[in-house]
């Protein structure tokens, strides 16, 4: 991943990859040779699956093999032989990435001399006759049973062409134009030009904008591709006859004046060239032969011919093909000079190819994959704009996206936090699709509240909220203002009405759109601790404050100085205590730290749980009457807090629901005198000692109680909820597996009882007869 990078390998290792690009490749390439000294096994197959892995560093790997085949062509031989037995045996599985990237690598090797350009554009020919094979066979005259595989094998084709580029074409011109032509009958022949069923937008505003036209990089995007290739087409000159030519001759043919661009205008600076250029002394090893590879002479994976098939069973082989071989993705978002700039349509397929194969090969390595994307790429410009636009065709590709919302969501966060140009493009994104909701599909629009809802939640809630006043004054069910709340309500999700940050960032106005809040049934109460009692109110103010410290400090030392308990706060350390929570707490603390006084011993794990069922079977039995009417003194004031603590915890009839109660209890205490949350053993610890699964008598209850009391713990947030999933997870597996063997052996017993029955009913008949 970082061949070609100067700086060191990894975060805290002290080795470097090199100060400059080509000390990186010197050093990449004795250590090279120092595992093929030491006869690595499995090297061929380790560097094969590197090439197509980081498929951006292409034509590194390549200039790697060159320098390597120079003083080692045997290896190299055998590597060049495993690539073609991985090429053809992916093609015949159906697959197209691997070949994709396989066929590039070939295309790129040309340039180091490691392999024949005519072996090469022989097998782009010979792939092309393959699919054009299938499109004038006329067997089936709609070609959706032909036409999505077919033109994966001409996209493949037209992006090696991309990376070979004009040198390839200098090394066999006649080559190289006969596979042009033969790419242009194909084009001719295939008959949906456009897929019209994937465009995100119902309409558009104009006729000129470029959104609209978008097909989701369907059957219109091998067009586009096939256009912007044609500048290979021209006549550059070779680099003998650059060699050739003394710009210091004055009677040296001048080609300034030259409608025909040279060499070097038609390179892309999206591949590094120069750096071959830099190596091409040291690149004279004689290039070999490509292996004999096999081609499909059919669609794989179609057993039938489309010709014997009827109208059925061709809609089934076109739903499979295109499943197998989704559309590209791709829509044009942004103004082409925030994304393309003065540069032409080869650069901007070279950058896109780089962004979309790396989406696909490290998704599982999000960090490394935000890295990768905003400072890996191989490019000398800024791609901020490019690369933004290219996310969100992704995320918006019909009919599924390239990856789920939540990772696009992360993957935003992230590049957004390692490129500081990258908001601005994205709120320029969010900005146009949001101008377009009226003729965006309703699936894309969701997707899009999804990943913003998220990246808000990321930015602490920041968000220009003004440009988008527009939508508060459409009607209900308008396309702007739907859009809001849907942002709105998984903002809600990701956090909870009552948060903080969210009400303050937000504007009022925005706010209204939510609605009253909601309330929820069936979640299970907690036991907390008792709040404090509260000073008499008859006290000086001195001696109030003095109480209240001690209640809410722990007591005192001995000597009269009051004694500070250390802050509470939860596991993650990122809220502290409410208010009732750490003078309850601290309440508790100082009843602990005089029963230490007494008994000169702390409070281990067992005492802690003994606490903590004394409080909740003291609030079980005396119905929480306030403690402020004991210091008392305004009845109606004690009858009202009676009645609204009557209301907000009702008495819950249903065990499991009792159960579920007291374990978020347990769940969310802090017992003294650490005043910690309990830990996962000690919460297992608690339930056993309980006896909770005999309590509710089968184990489907105890796994219900036990999710209850899981998820009500985890609804602050859907960070909250993903941890204590997570922690619980083993005592959860634990029940459900308790749960199917107990379904098991019930299965069981009734096979048998029936298998009885069955017996007796025989014998009735038998004795009968």
């Amino acid at each position: 991943m970082r061949l070609g990078e100067p700086g060191p390998l990894s975060e805290g290792d002290k080795t470097t990859a090199g100060d400059t690009v080509e000390k990186t490749i010197d050093n990449a390439l004795w250590a090279f040779k120092q595992e093929i000294k030491h006869q690595t096994e499995n090297l061929v197959d380790i560097v094969l699956e590197a090439a197509v892995s980081c498929s951006h560093k292409t034509l590194h790997y390549a200039l790697l093999l060159g320098l390597l085949h120079g003083e080692n062509p045997d290896w190299v031989s055998s590597f060049i032989g495993a690539a073609g037995q991985r090429f053809e045996r992916e093609l015949q599985a159906g697959e197209v990435v691997g070949p994709r990237l396989l066929l590039r690598l070939f295309a790129c090797l040309t340039h180091t001399s490691v392999l024949h350009s005519n072996d090469v554009l022989g097998l782009m020919e010979r792939t092309v006759d393959v699919a054009m094979k299938q499109a004038t066979a006329g067997a089936d005259p709609s070609g959706l049973t032909w036409q999505p595989w077919c033109d994966q094998l001409v996209y493949a084709v037209l992006g090696a062409l991309v990376w070979g580029g004009a040198r390839l074409k200098a090394a066999a011109s006649d080559e190289h134009e006969a596979l042009m032509q033969k790419v242009q009958q194909y084009m001719d022949a295939r008959l949906t030009q456009e897929s019209v069923e994937l465009r995100p937008m119902y309409g558009a505003n104009d006729a000129t904008d470029a959104v609209a036209a978008s097909d989701s990089g369907g059957a219109g995007f091998l067009g586009q591709l096939w256009h912007a290739v044609q500048v290979l087409r021209q006549e550059p000159q070779t680099l003998q006859q650059q060699e050739d030519i003394d710009p210091n001759d004055p009677d040296a043919p001048q080609h300034h004046d030259d409608p025909e661009p040279p060499l070097q205008q038609l390179e892309i600076q999206g591949i590094p060239m120069q750096l071959v250029t830099a190596y091409v002394n040291k690149l004279k090893g004689q290039a070999v032969e490509l292996p004999p590879i096999s081609l499909p002479d059919a669609v794989p994976g179609v057993e039938f011919d489309a010709a014997q098939l009827g109208l059925v069973g061709r809609a089934e082989v076109a739903i499979k093909l295109q499943g197998r071989y989704p559309a590209r993705g791709g829509m044009r978002i942004l103004e082409s000079q925030y994304t393309d700039g003065s540069r032409g349509a080869l650069e901007r397929f070279i950058a896109e190819e780089m962004i979309i194969d790396l989406l696909a090969a490290f998704d599982a390595h999000r960090v490394e994959l935000a890295q990768m994307l905003c400072s890996g790429l191989p490019l000398p410009y800024d791609y901020s704009g490019l690369l933004c636009e290219t996310l969100f065709a992704q995320l918006l590709r019909l009919p599924h996206p390239r990856l789920t919302p939540v990772a696009f969501s992360a993957l935003i966060a992230h590049t957004a936090l390692l490129r500081p140009a990258f908001p601005r493009y994205l709120a320029g994104s969010v900005r146009q699709l949001y101008l377009r909701l009226q003729f965006l599909a309703p699936e894309l629009a969701g997707r899009l509240a999804d990943v913003l809802a998220h990246f808000i939640s990321n930015m602490s809630f920041r968000w220009p909220w003004d440009k988008y006043r527009m939508g508060l004054a459409q009607p209900p069910g308008g396309p702007q203002r739907t859009f809001l709340i849907a942002v709105l309500h998984d903002l809600v999700k990701l956090t909870s009405w009552d948060h903080q940050l969210l009400l303050q960032e937000t504007p009022a106005e925005f706010l209204a759109l939510l609605g009253d809040q909601p309330g929820f049934v069936g979640l299970p109460m907690p036991l907390p601790y008792p709040p404090p009692a509260a000073p008499p109110a008859g006290l000086p103010a001195v001696q109030q404050l003095q109480l209240q410290q001690q209640q809410g400090g722990g007591g005192t030392d001995g000597q009269g100085e009051v004694q500070q308990v250390p802050e509470a706060r939860d596991e993650g350390g990122d809220e502290q205590m409410t208010e009732a929570d750490g003078s309850a707490a601290a309440a508790g603390d100082s009843t602990v730290h005089e029963q230490d006084a007494a008994a000169g011993s702390a409070a281990g794990t067992d005492e802690a749980m003994q606490h903590i069922e004394q409080q909740q079977q003291q609030q079980q039995s005396e119905a929480g009457p306030s403690l402020r009417q004991q210091a008392g003194g305004d009845a109606a004031m004690a009858e009202a807090d009676a009645g609204q603590q009557e209301q907000q915890q009702p008495e819950v009839q249903d065990p499991e629901m009792l159960w579920a109660g007291k374990l978020l209890g347990v769940m969310q205490s802090r017992p003294p005198p650490e005043y910690k949350p309990l830990t996962y053993e000690q919460v297992i610890e608690w339930i056993d000692k309980q006896e909770m699964a005999q309590q509710l008598g089968s184990p489907a209850a105890h796994l219900r109680a036990v999710i209850r009391a899981v998820l009500a713990a985890g609804s602050k947030s859907c960070s909250h909820c993903y941890v204590l999933i997570e922690r619980y997870s083993p005592y959860l597996l634990k029940l459900m597996e308790q749960l199917d063997e107990e379904q098991q052996q019930q299965q069981q017993q009734h096979e048998e009882g029936a298998e009885q029955v069955k017996s007796g009913q025989q014998m009735v008949l038998d004795t009968l007869g």
